[in-house]
């Protein structure tokens, strides 16, 4: 059928040409033909949410330099001279004229320009994508279940960072590292970090998860260790519609069943306003059980629940429930000893949130290629290797810089590559925490390093 222009009939609007496309949309196009890691992120992020960042015509667009830095994280240790190598890489292969300088200065300044709310946008859209994931077999009881907990994080000794992050107590000026801590929501059906706070190591971790309260949702379970059982949070989740089962914590001393917990007349640190809102008294159920298991450290374990429902929610129910809340620390040891979130790399505090924020979205990233892999090939989520699933992206990353019909053929074959090799299923399985390899012997730094000096006698030796 023809179709006519409004001001010159009988000619076609394909005669027109098609809308010339910004340099920011040409340069994402180009850098999904480049790279075949930007090409499979670009599944799940939209490269739409980077093009209208910055509109010269730079080697390190923000999509590439994305990419870049998104590359860094999946391989702990890498350099930034490995990015600029990569990049380097992906211009050779792909036989273009542009030429990529082989210093590092031009991609960490281009790292600098990425705008933190972009990054945020892009863990949001991973964290909903996850979210859809789920599975009906993996809830609890058919409820959803977060749990939350907290972690360290050390990094580079530098004075903006010391003035963010000050050093943790007993540590000596220039014999040290700056200290943060990472207070995380998790789900428990399919492992995503959901949300997290950092701050400085002198906060605790219970004020901090008040600001995870919006992202726990009526009707779902929150799932604690006993640094998190108080009774302002207690309290604060179930005015929300949310249960809570918590270890109860040491200092408190109450009875098994039916128990209630008054007010307590000190606020703290909470607004005044907010705790007048809160009740005068909580309705709980304390669970008292013992772990036999061989080789777990812990032998009585107290929780304190909201579910007072005994014959929905038994104490076995409970009790398998709380022991479930170990996995948020495999999670923790995921991003933190996989990726590298225990020990960063940048210098200060603008890039250590840029950097905690790009490890958080290669996380979910991987957590959702588990996911898209459990769900195709009909495999729990849990049996399922995280830094195999690492492993394996990084071995596949490069067969995604083609056709978009050869990049589905592809993907396939990535999910099918990770539902093929599924870990040993080993529950209850105790090993020790000890390493055999004995570290070497060095002196410990107990002044600054420019002014300590090894003695004559330690030379000779």
């Amino acid at each position: 059928m023809k179709i006519n222009t409004l001001y010159l009939p009988g000619f076609s609007h394909r005669l027109s040409g098609r809308r010339s496309a910004s340099a920011a949309e040409q340069l994402a196009g180009r850098a999904l033909k480049l790279d075949g890691l930007a090409a499979l992120v670009a599944r799940f992020v939209p490269t739409s949410g980077f093009a209208g960042v910055g509109q010269r015509d730079r080697v390190f667009t923000p999509w590439i330099t994305f990419c870049a830095f998104l590359g860094q994280v999946l391989q702990r240790g890498a350099s930034c001279r490995d990015a600029v190598r990569r990049v380097q890489a992906w211009h050779l292969a792909a036989g273009t004229a542009v030429k990529v300088d082989g210093e590092t200065g031009g991609y960490c300044q281009a790292r600098g320009r990425l705008p933190l709310p972009v990054l945020r946008t892009a863990f949001d859209r991973l964290v909903q994508l996850c979210d859809t994931r789920a599975r009906q077999a993996d809830l609890w009881q058919g409820r959803t279940v977060k749990i939350v907990d907290g972690c360290g994080l050390s990094m580079p000794d530098t004075a903006a960072n010391r003035k963010a992050f000050p050093y943790a107590g007993g540590q000596q000026n220039g014999c040290g590292f700056p200290t943060g801590q990472l207070v995380g929501l998790f789900s428990l059906a399919t492992g995503h970090l959901v949300k997290f706070v950092v701050s400085s190591w002198k906060a605790h971790e219970a004020p901090l998860t008040r600001q995870l309260v919006g992202w726990v949702h009526q009707g779902e379970v929150l799932l604690a260790d006993r640094a998190f059982s108080n009774w302002g949070l207690i309290s604060l989740f179930q005015r929300k519609g949310v249960d809570v089962v918590m270890r109860l914590h040491q200092a408190r001393k109450t009875g098994t069943g039916r128990v209630q917990w008054r007010k307590p007349q000190r606020q703290g640190p909470w607004e005044k306003n907010l705790w007048n809102e809160l009740p005068q008294s909580l309705e709980l159920r304390v669970v008292r059980f013992r772990v036999e298991t061989p080789g777990f450290r812990t032998e009585h374990i107290a929780v304190v629940t909201t579910l007072l429902d005994e014959t929905k929610y038994p104490n076995a129910a409970i009790a398998e429930l709380f022991r479930l809340r170990w996995q948020v620390e495999i999670n923790f040891r995921d991003i933190k000893t996989t990726l590298g979130l225990d020990v960063l790399r940048t210098q200060t505090p603008a890039m250590i949130d840029k950097e905690i924020q790009l490890q958080a979205i290669a996380y979910n990233l991987v957590r959702l290629l588990m996911l898209e892999a459990a769900r195709q090939h009909d495999v729990p989520p849990t049996r399922l290797s995280f830094k195999g699933t690492v492993s394996t992206l990084r071995a596949f990353a490069h067969l995604f810089a083609t056709s978009a019909h050869a990049a589905t053929r592809r993907y396939e074959d990535l999910l099918a590559a990770l539902a093929c090799d599924p870990v040993p299923l080993r529950p209850d399985r105790s090993e020790p925490r000890a390493v055999k390899r004995r570290p070497k012997v060095y002196q410990l730094l107990t002044k600054p390093r420019r002014a300590m000096r090894v003695s004559k006698s330690r030379r000779q030796k």
